[in-house]
């Protein structure tokens, strides 16, 4: 049932909007869409904004602390998503120009 309404209620009408017939009402305002991107993210993070409602908050919180993770690692990711994105633009405008 989740996956038939949020494609009814959340991804349908962001569809239309960014890629509808005519230019949609975001291509209208001027916006480029490079990769679906747009669709991708915003649907997405529809989607997981209304399962933390739903879930709500974690077991113990705020009393029990939460473990840290491996924060190298997490700034090893983080760099590599930063050097990567400049590829990944490059390459959706289909060129090192403004556009990217």
């Amino acid at each position: 049932w989740f996956t038939a309404l949020w494609n009814l209620i959340v991804y349908a009408p962001i569809c239309h909007m960014v890629w509808g017939g005519g230019g949609g009402y975001f291509a209208d305002k001027g916006v480029q869409d490079f990769a679906g991107g747009i669709v991708v993210h915003i649907t997405a993070g529809i989607g997981a904004l209304v399962a933390c409602i739903v879930l709500g908050p974690r077991k113990g919180y705020p009393n029990s602390p939460m473990m840290p993770h491996n924060l190298p690692m997490t700034v090893t990711g983080a760099a590599m998503l930063w050097v990567g994105w400049f590829g990944f633009n490059g390459g959706s405008a289909l060129g090192a120009n403004g556009d990217a």
